[in-house]
């Protein structure tokens, strides 16, 4: 076991001396790969528009959004999801354009969540492994990551909806027991009103993936030993848990199986990318008390996990650099003598 646990933080020291050095080109590198992505994500759930579908076009618009923000891969997704939709209906275009401005003013009103799960959500539903992003926004991210996450998940069945009834939504005809018949735009507008009203399964996933993320952001900052883990188990658990009990409940047909995969998925996810980004050492946790004029402190310091070559090489440069302040001291001491 110590062997196995030497050889992850061998990788996890190469893992990051590689981001140390290289940050700004793997950023860089992530943004453009993420952006793609969703951008291929987009059109090939909604593929209307030839000229939004071009390799050209999609790879310029990944790398222009590695140069900036992550929120703005958000942006142009939903750009491209507009332009792919205006070819389809126009109905359908406006009613997505008026749901991200309402979910943008909500996002405005409770602080800047995690803008980019609006993009990458319903990518990772459409994988059928939502808990992995789940659990990520709670792990790292603010209190009010739960309300991107809401976001995406609505994003997620409102482009659902709008592909299933493409046909209608089109305003080609249609077969019914009276013959063929053209759908009006009264009744065009209430098929999208009424499909995310009336979407139980939408009203349950948000419901579970949201207070998933909040769980995991609250017990991750709890004062415990080893609070980031035990954050991560409770998610991975009550995530697919109330998911069940919940379409249980509403009589919907889930699947069981597919939630406890992507909670597995998800699990494994988070733990690594913890470990990769953090990694404390608890055992060597060390407590200090000390007090002022106004308060009296309570510290909890926990070091970051390192090989024992590494502390070694930490306490070596620690002590050189104790050393040559010392002999700065003492040069400083005795010009000032002179």
């Amino acid at each position: 076991m110590k062997e196995f646990m030497k050889r992850l933080l061998i990788v996890r020291r190469i893992v990051q001396k590689i981001f140390y050095e290289a940050d700004p080109y793997i950023i860089m590198a992530a943004k453009a790969v993420t952006a793609l992505v969703v951008l291929l994500s987009v059109n090939s759930a909604f593929p209307y528009r030839a000229v939004l579908s071009r390799g050209l076009i999609v790879a310029a618009v990944a790398l222009l959004c590695s140069i900036l923000p992550w929120t703005y891969i958000t942006v142009f997704g939903l750009i491209f999801v507009l332009g792919q939709l205006s070819a389809l209906s126009l109905e359908a275009c406006v009613f997505v354009l008026v749901l991200a401005v309402a979910l943008a003013v909500l996002s405005y009103i409770t602080l800047p969540g995690c803008g980019i799960l609006w993009a990458l959500l319903p990518v990772f539903l459409s994988w059928k492994i939502p808990i992995a992003a789940v659990l990520l926004a709670g792990l790292f991210g603010g209190v009010t990551a739960f309300v991107s996450v809401g976001s995406g998940t609505v994003f997620y069945f409102v482009l659902k909806l709008i592909k299933d009834n493409a046909v209608i939504l089109s305003g080609a005809e249609i077969v019914t027991a009276a013959g063929t018949e053209k759908t009006t735009l009264v009744q065009r507008l209430l098929l999208l009103v009424e499909g995310v009203l009336k979407n139980e399964e939408m009203l349950i996933a948000i419901l579970v993936f949201c207070l998933t993320t909040l769980l995991v952001h609250l017990l991750a900052r709890t004062d415990v030993d080893y609070a980031r883990e035990i954050a991560i188990a409770a998610g991975a658990v009550f995530c697919p848990l109330l998911h069940a009990v919940a379409c249980r409940y509403a009589k919907i047909d889930a699947s069981a199986g597919m939630m406890i995969v992507s909670a597995l998925v998800g699990l494994l996810v988070t733990l690594t990318a913890e470990f990769l980004a953090v990694g404390l050492d608890y055992p060597r946790t060390e407590k200090v008390q000390f007090e002022d004029n106004e308060y009296y402190y309570f510290v909890k310091a926990v070091p970051k996990i390192r090989l024992p070559e590494d502390k070694a090489r930490a306490e070596v440069q620690a002590a050189q650099a104790a050393q040559r302040s010392r002999k700065m001291l003492s040069a400083q001491t005795e010009k000032g003598k002179e």
